[in-house]
Order: C-alpha cells, then structure tokens, then sequence
C-alpha cells in the first residue's frame, strides 16, 4: 500500500530434503486487519538466494488454522527475484475465521512447465511454519455501551420524524400564498403591458429622428470622396510621368555601359588577353589552396571493405570488414578512420568503432607497425542497490535524522575500463556476535574480506568487524568482551575494494 501502514514480516526458507519442526514466525496478526497482513518469504539453498521471476516460477501458499479454517490456495507476488523474496497478504475473511487461534501455513514452488511434458514438472514443498490470529480490541465492547448506542439512535429517529411532520404542514400553509401570488402576477402584467406601449413610441421617434441624421451625413461623406478621388487622380498621374522619366533615364544609361563593355571585351579578343589551354595548369599552380582531397566532393568518408587500413593513403575512410583490425577478428563491424602521414615512413591510424563509441590508434614508425592501443575506457555503475539485514536485524535504524542524514545499507559496483571498484554501506542493530546478517549475490566478494566497523564506544570490547564471503554471506563479529555487547548496540561503517 502506499500509505506505508502494511505489517510486513520476513522469513527465510531453505530448500533441503531434511523435515524439521514446524517454525513459529513469532508473526501475529489481528482479525480486523484489511490487505495489510503481509508475509515476505526469502527462498535460498546452500549457493545463495534463488534467482526467480513470475516466468519462470509459480509460486503459493496454503493456510490452515486450529479451529478448521481454511484459506485458498494463494498465489505467491516475486517481489525481489534476484534476492530470492517472494510475498503473500493475508484476506480478511480468512482471519477473522480465525480468530484467537494459531495458523500452521506452508509454501509452494513449482518451475514453469513450457511444453507441459510431465519429465519436466518440479515442485519443492518448504517446511511448515505457525503464525497466530488474535482479536481485535474493539470487537470487546460491552453490551451495555452497544445498548447506548441504539437508545441514542431511537432518539434521532423520533427528532427526525417531528422535522418531516413540520415540513408537511409548511407545505399545506402554501396555498395561500399560490392565491397571493396570482393577484401579483396580474398588476405587474398590467404594469409590463403599460410599459411596452410608451417604449414604442420612443423608439419610433429615435428612429424618425436617426433616419433624417443618417442622410445629413450621407450627403457629407459623399461630397468628400469625390474631392478626394480628384486629387487622388490627378496626383497619379503626376507621379506615372515622372516614372516614366526616370525609366527611359535609366535604360540610355544602361545601353551605354552595355555598349562599353562590348568595345571592351572585343578590344580583349583582339588583344588576345584570355588564357589559353596550355597555360591553364601554370595558373591553377600558381593560387594557393589544398590540392590534396581527403573526403569525397559531397564531404562524405570513402567506403571501403576487407582492407588493411595502412595501404590506404592519407584521408578519411568509412571500413567494413576491416583487416588487422584492433580486435584482430573478422567481423564485419563498420569502422570510422582518419590516416595522417608524414616524411620518414611515418603514418598515424585513428579508428572509431562505429556501433559502441571505442577509440583505437595505430602508429607506424620508420615502417616499423607498432600495433593497435585502445583510447577510451568502459564505464559502468551500479548505482547503490539496498538490501535488508536478516536473522532477526534492524536495518537503517542509525543516524537517520535530518542533520545526521545516515545512509542506508546498500551495495554498488563501479567499472572503469579494467578496474572493478566495490563499495558496502552497513547500518543496523539488533545483532550478536558470529550473526550472519546479510546475504549478498555470489562472487561479491571475490575473497574473504574483513574489515572493522563503528560500534558503541565500550571499554570492554574494541568495536567490532564485519566478515564477507565469495558467497555472499555477510558475517558480524565482536572485537573483544562479547558479554559486553548487547542486541540494543549499533553498526555503521562504509568501506570499498577494489577487484
């Protein structure tokens, strides 16, 4: 639920072929709750959490109580499938039939059969486990208060009843004024009837009087457009023969230069002053400019495919098929090279692999190949992932008010090119000494680590240390007088690796 008030409680179940006794989660609930009873179940064997999905499992549990209640066959929600935890919430229905009784449950987990083939089917059955049901306080209220309450409810009713009886005798009150309010509606007919009549006669002497305005200023306006249309033409016409001045100005002026240039061009003929044919490629040699093309004439790479790059002479390059690529393979993965060469046999090759960004270069010495080095680096980050303390530990319990602003338990991964760095954040209570505290993914650790951590400032024991394995399993440990240590005592503590 989003408001945050579920009752939730974890336990871990193992999947081994040893019957043990029947587990009391120490798990209650009350028969008033409603889709807040919660059980989280971790599923693991001897390698770990198991890793599962709502597709390739199927997963449920089955509830019976001491009275003879029964529940459904309840299906299982994967709530966390890489750390093994599925989750289950109890109806209503079924915990009220249960009321003050202790609940004995079991859960179920089968492989998803894809072609039904019967050699195919697999189901673990996980050890029975008791979780108890109590009465809700509430339901214990005395008769004489649910007595109360009726001899409350009866006196509503009756105030009720009086208020409708007033109400109808309201309404019968209501002819007379239906009687005084038809005597109204005929005088201010009456009066509505007077009024429209003496509006009429005003409006008709408006419209007498605007019509007579209306022609005044018809004749006016008139008069004016035709003075303004004069004046309008004549000035036209004043400004069309002064264009046309200006026209024919323009176009003497402009066959003489035409005429000059003219002269000017067949005195350039007879002179012979234009360059000839044979003497083109001396001027072009002459202008400073790059003579050497590196792309194609729309700027484009030149394609080629299955090519060493260093036969190539200097320019860009778009390579399929590479040969002696980088990853010395023969793949067809496109490649984006750019070939610089020097004197002295010297060439450089920059190569970008066009599908993931990565930077190779090559150097050719005195014709000696000196081999292809990668430019860029991998990065990758986990980003913190949290996880729970188990076996009974309070997770996030230190630190954790607004001017502390504790961090949380939670691990994160970090790669930069070659180099994997590993980083753990650890924050809880409630924990004895040799307690196995988390269970982490296999090959976290690649080999035992160990490492102190901040405790409580005691004089009998020197803080505490924290043990992790390659599979997984967080381990913590009390440095000194373990009698000193209580369950009420804290962890807190970062710390980072490097693989």
């Amino acid at each position: 639920m989003v408001n945050g008030i579920d009752k939730k409680a974890l336990f871990r179940l193992k999947a081994e072929p040893y019957l043990k006794p029947i587990s009391d989660l120490g798990v209650g609930f009350y028969n008033l709750d409603e889709n807040t009873a919660k059980i989280e179940f971790q599923l693991y064997n001897a390698k770990g959490p198991l890793l599962i999905s709502e597709n390739n499992i199927d997963a449920y549990a089955y509830f019976e109580s001491a009275n003879g209640s029964v529940s459904d066959v309840i299906d299982l929600e994967v709530l966390d499938g890489l750390n093994g935890i599925v989750g289950i919430t109890l109806d209503k229905e079924f915990l009220q039939a249960s009321t003050d009784t202790k609940v004995k449950g079991q859960v179920y987990v089968g492989v998803s059969n894809v072609d039904n083939n019967p050699k195919n089917n697999e189901v673990a059955v996980f050890r029975e486990f008791t979780i108890e049901v109590a009465d809700a306080l509430i339901n214990k209220i005395s008769s004489f208060t649910k007595i109360e309450y009726i001899r409350m409810f009866d006196q509503l009713k009756a105030r009720i009843l009086q208020r409708v009886e007033d109400i109808e005798q309201a309404i019968a009150n209501g002819a007379d004024y239906v009687a005084e309010m038809k005597t109204v509606k005929e005088q201010g007919i009456a009066q509505i009837n007077q009024s429209v009549t003496e509006g009429k006669d005003y409006i008709n002497n408006i419209v007498m009087q605007y019509n007579q305005d209306v022609y005044t200023i018809k004749s006016a306006a008139i008069n004016e457009m035709n003075t303004s249309k004069n004046d309008a033409i004549s000035t036209m016409n004043n400004k069309v023969e002064e264009s046309v001045s200006n026209v024919e100005n323009v176009s003497n002026d402009a066959v003489l230069h035409v005429d000059e240039k003219l002269n000017e061009f067949n005195q350039a003929i007879t002179d012979n002053e234009f360059v000839k044919p044979e003497g083109l490629n001396d001027k072009l040699s002459s202008l400073t400019w790059q003579k050497y093309r590196l792309t194609q004439d729309d700027g484009k790479s030149t394609f080629y495919t299955s090519v060493d790059p260093v036969t190539l002479p200097p320019g860009q390059y778009q390579i399929s098929y590479m040969k002696n690529n980088p990853f010395n393979n023969s793949g067809s993965a496109m490649y984006n090279v750019e070939i610089l060469q020097g004197i002295d046999n010297t060439k450089q090759i920059l190569a970008v692999v066009s599908y993931s960004g990565q930077v190779f270069m090559k150097n050719i010495h005195k014709g000696s190949d000196l081999g292809w080095k990668e430019l860029s680096k991998n990065q990758t980050d986990t980003g913190w992932i949290p996880f729970n303390l188990i076996n009974g530990g309070n997770t996030n319990v230190q630190f954790k008010n607004e001017i502390d602003n504790g961090f949380d338990c939670a691990y994160r991964i970090t790669t930069n090119g070659s180099v994997t760095r590993k980083t753990i954040r650890l924050n809880g209570a409630n924990l004895v000494n040799n307690q196995l505290i988390a269970q982490l993914p296999q090959n976290l650790f690649k080999n035992v680590h160990s490492f102190p951590i901040r405790t409580p400032i005691k004089s009998n024991y020197a803080g505490g240390y924290i043990t992790g394995k390659p599979s997984g399993e967080v381990y913590f440990f009390v440095n000194g007088d373990v009698s000193a240590w209580t369950e009420s005592h804290y962890i807190y503590g970062e710390y980072s690796w490097t693989d």
